[in-house]
């Protein structure tokens, strides 16, 4: 029998939330071992609780556990294109075959795949906890260990040869390691640690201890692996097309480790089988910190009926963004998102809102606590006017977020605003929008002789709406051209020519002043545009809609 080696643990001395969420994945990963057939060996988690576990293992156990956790396969994978090798020599494949795929336009062709052998990671017990019919999460997680920690084929080699059933000495290097002293310590290379280098530009090089580094061995079994994507836009056809960015790995920094490790495979087993393409939908994120907030969210969930919150399980959760491309990963950035214990307003705008462009803003104002406007100056200015005031779903959604702060039009059908006397509104934004639905309404009224309330079939309201857009993007093109004093000079000589009830009195003293204001000039501004796409219309987009 084999030396039976003891580490403790404990949260407050690990360096890193990878370190404390490697902890977990430790902890969860012995769990599920007990379970498993054919069990060798000591390794076994025998003591437990908020702060600190303490680890019994022997090295013919530490085998068991890296057999587990570099389990893999070869299978047999289809390829549009052929593989090349360093010198970009074609690799000959397995075979070819032709398959029925579908092209952009909905239409079915046949295409040739090149079939090569593969080696894929099993994933341990997270793939006792996706409950989707085809694997989605699993897939998710796998693809994203090929792509990013193993995303160098050299780096592939523990789940290589345990794919082919041949020895590895990962294990005795790894015992023998975690037998010397507890400050020995190890070179940490980026495999285990996201950002580590040899050495950074002092010549410093990165270590580690070698029984912190051995907790980096399963911290991606916690981590939540999300899909941000990029959406670009084709005037031809007016519509979006989704486009990989990479993925956002989200690590929980663990604060009470029992109670997390007790909760994250309910979290992980309610996960939704939805897809969207090839990925799950709940996976696809507008912003890459948007997944600690679906996280939480979760969590948040599964704690509702306990007196636990999620600040209680969580000191926060870190965020990387990562995204392979050729040879290199790519860090395209980092963030740290603090507990937030109520996430109802995430779930919300990530519910109610349909416009990829608006929903990321929304969720950007959110996660740092801007007010709802803060942002849409620069993408109303930058963005095609035909992915704005030119698509329903964006309309539509700046309708929502004026109704949400308690501003919307009070007839029904034209989206108009009476003209009987009203108490003059105080916030800037309900006055903006009042102004430019004056505006339209009136226009519409002494220009095209128009009025809603005297229109009796469709055809004479369909061309009512199409004027209504018209005016509306007009002004909307205008005012995205101006700025400063051109912007005021506009608003007031032209926006203002009609009469306007709801600047009377205090109505006209709130927008003088912002006017005059450069801050509250710039919320003039962008709250015009917004108000302007609210009341706009364009029967093309409201047809064609958005491709999501």
């Amino acid at each position: 029998m084999s030396e039976i080696l003891t580490l403790e643990y404990n949260l407050a001395e690990l360096p890193s939330s990878q370190h404390r969420a490697g902890l977990a994945g430790l902890v969860l990963m012995i769990r599920w071992l007990k379970n498993e057939p054919g069990k060798k060996g000591v390794c076994d988690i025998t003591q437990i609780d908020e702060t600190n576990a303490t680890l019994e293992i022997d090295q013919e156990g530490l085998q068991f556990l890296f057999d587990k956790i570099y389990a893999a396969s070869k299978e047999e994978v289809g390829r549009e294109a052929k593989l090349k090798n360093k010198a970009k020599e074609e690799i000959p494949p397995l075979r070819e075959e032709k398959r029925a795929v579908t092209d952009k336009d909905g239409k079915s062709k046949e295409k040739t795949f090149y079939i090569y052998p593969q080696v894929i990671p099993r994933g341990a017990f997270l793939v006792d906890y996706d409950k989707s019919e085809e694997g989605i999460w699993i897939k998710l997680w796998r693809n994203m260990i090929w792509s990013i920690l193993r995303g160098v084929p050299a780096t592939r080699r523990p789940y290589d040869e345990r794919s082919e059933g041949v020895f590895t000495e990962d294990v005795e290097k790894v015992w023998q390691e975690l037998n010397k002293k507890a400050d020995y310590t190890v070179d940490l290379p980026s495999t285990y640690f996201i950002g580590a280098q040899a050495s950074n530009a002092e010549n410093v090089s990165f270590k580690d201890l070698a029984r912190f580094q051995f907790l980096l061995h399963f911290w991606a079994f916690v981590a939540q692996i999300y899909s941000p994507l990029t959406w670009t836009f084709d005037r031809k056809t007016n519509r979006e097309s989704p486009k990989d960015n990479g993925y956002a790995l989200v690590i929980p920094d663990v604060a009470d480790l029992e109670t997390f490790c007790d909760e994250l495979p309910d979290v992980l087993q309610s996960r939704s089988s939805e897809k969207f393409g090839y990925r799950p939908k709940e996976s696809v994120i507008d912003v890459a910190a948007e997944g600690a907030l679906d996280l939480m969210s979760k969590i948040n969930q599964r704690l509702s009926t306990k007196v636990n919150q999620v600040s209680d399980l969580l000191l926060g959760v870190d965020v990387v963004h990562l995204e392979k491309q050729g040879n290199n990963i790519r860090l395209w950035g980092t963030s740290r998102i603090d507990p937030i214990r109520d996430t109802g307003k995430y779930v919300q705008i990530k519910s109610y809102y349909k416009n990829q462009l608006f929903r990321r803003q929304m969720i950007l104002n959110y996660l740092n606590d801007k007010d709802w406007v803060y942002g849409f100056d620069s993408l109303l200015s930058k963005t095609d006017s035909e992915q704005t005031i030119g698509q329903s779903f964006f309309r539509s959604d700046v309708r929502k977020a004026f109704e949400d702060i308690g501003i919307t039009n009070k007839s029904k059908g034209a989206n108009t605003m009476e003209t009987t006397q009203e108490a003059v509104p105080k916030m800037i934004e309900e006055i903006v929008y009042r102004l430019v639905s004056t505006y339209i309404r009136e226009k519409l009224r002494n220009k095209y002789q128009k009025e809603w309330s005297k229109l009796t079939s469709d055809f004479e309201r369909e061309e009512y709406n199409k004027l209504k857009g018209k005016i509306a993007r007009e002004a909307f093109l205008a005012i995205r051209s101006r700025t400063d004093e051109d912007f005021v000079e506009y608003f007031v000589s032209t926006l203002c020519s009609y009469y306007q009830f709801s600047l009377k009195g205090k109505g006209f003293d709130l927008v003088a002043q912002a006017l005059y204001d450069e801050e509250k000039r710039n919320q003039v501004r962008t709250l015009t545009m917004l108000a302007l796409s609210a009341n706009g219309y364009s029967p093309r987009s409201e047809k064609q809609g958005e491709n999501q």
